[in-house]
């Protein structure tokens, strides 16, 4: 069962299992709107009158818990969110790594990440961004401010011609174009971004992570693609999603966000993902094990004790066994049934 690799895989490195009730307080979710990936949240009033919401992210929870110690945890909970038109329940498996967070545990996250996508299928890729690229080079290259939202767009859907209408210097809109197009593995993307832009800090970090992803025996399937960029205000770092080609969107997400435990008074950095079960599952549904179906057929004069020691023993056997006193042409009796076990 995948949940079940997914939690021995978490457990390997030394990550808890959270488990959480179904709602919180409705104002944990109202202080941390621009964390969510909606704004639209199912309330309801408790019977001493607060308001309670539905769980729409499991990640605010697990920082609300925190109390500003070196944590690792786990999880299997459903998320109540709008999909398609309408409320769902979606089942979200992820992990969070919360404290002291250097280049190894970020590094450790993303491998994790790998291989979570590697117990679902073996052809999967993760896309590598960091948040603070694009930031440093506006900056870089003096992009006005109000500017820069529209940018974002257009990087985000790799629109090189929306740069272009934008009419900035020739100069800037190559680098911005260049910028945005590219996507390499993760060690030739990180010199091609060092040519359009010098190296910098943001870069040298990258490599750092590449060496350690090397170690862990998963950089082949990472890429570096800046057209990932920071859609939520947390994201302070590296950022990543998993990608596989039977679903049309990332099925995993996740980051770097030390500004989200920061704004909730937790002096502690924060990295982890999220996948999305929901969309796996509809992909990759799991086939339950096939078993051998026997019925007997019994009557009232056989000895019923025998019959129920006969049961147990064909199920542990792997049989599917149904029993019942009415005869039909595929119904063996209680003598043929244990003579299957001889």
């Amino acid at each position: 069962m995948l949940e079940q690799k997914l939690n021995a895989l978490f457990e390997a490195s030394g990550y808890r299992k959270f488990r959480m009730s179904k709602f919180e307080e409705y104002d944990l979710y109202a202080e941390n709107r621009d964390f969510l990936k909606s704004s639209q949240i199912i309330t309801f009033t408790d019977l001493d009158g607060s308001l309670l919401a539905l769980k729409p992210d499991i990640t605010l929870s697990i920082i609300k818990n925190n109390r500003g110690q070196d944590e690792k945890v786990y999880y299997n909970e459903m998320v109540y969110r709008p999909k398609n038109h309408h409320y769902c329940e979606i089942p979200q498996t992820g992990i969070e790594c919360i404290g002291s967070i250097h280049p190894y545990e970020e590094a450790e996250v993303i491998s994790l990440a790998a291989h979570a996508l590697a117990c679902i299928t073996h052809t999967y890729a993760l896309q590598i961004s960091d948040a603070a690229y694009l930031p440093f080079l506006l900056k870089q290259a003096e992009v006005p401010e109000y500017l820069g939202e529209d940018l974002q767009m257009a990087i985000r859907t790799k629109n090189t011609g929306a740069i272009r209408e934008l009419k900035l210097p020739a100069e800037i809109t190559d680098k911005l174009c260049a910028f945005t197009e590219l996507h390499a593995s993760l060690s030739d993307g990180i010199h091609e971004a060092e040519q359009i832009a010098g190296a910098s800090e943001i870069t040298d970090h990258l490599k750092q992570l590449a060496g350690i992803l090397e170690a862990f025996g998963v950089l082949d399937h990472c890429y570096l693609d800046f057209s990932l960029v920071n859609s939520m205000d947390y994201y302070n770092g590296v950022i990543f999603q998993g990608l596989v080609p039977e679903v049309p969107a990332a099925i995993l997400s996740g980051g770097r966000y030390d500004r989200l435990p920061e704004k909730m008074g937790r002096h502690v950095g924060a990295v982890g993902f999220a996948i999305d079960m929901d969309a796996v599952e509809n992909a990759f549904p799991e086939k339950p094990a096939e078993r051998k179906r026997i019925r007997i057929s019994y009557s009232e004069a056989d000895d019923l004790k025998q019959l129920a020691s006969i049961v147990t023993s064909l199920q542990k056997q792997g049989y599917q066994v149904e029993t019942g006193t009415s005869k039909s042409p595929e119904a063996i009796s209680l003598a043929e049934a244990e003579e299957m076990l001889k």
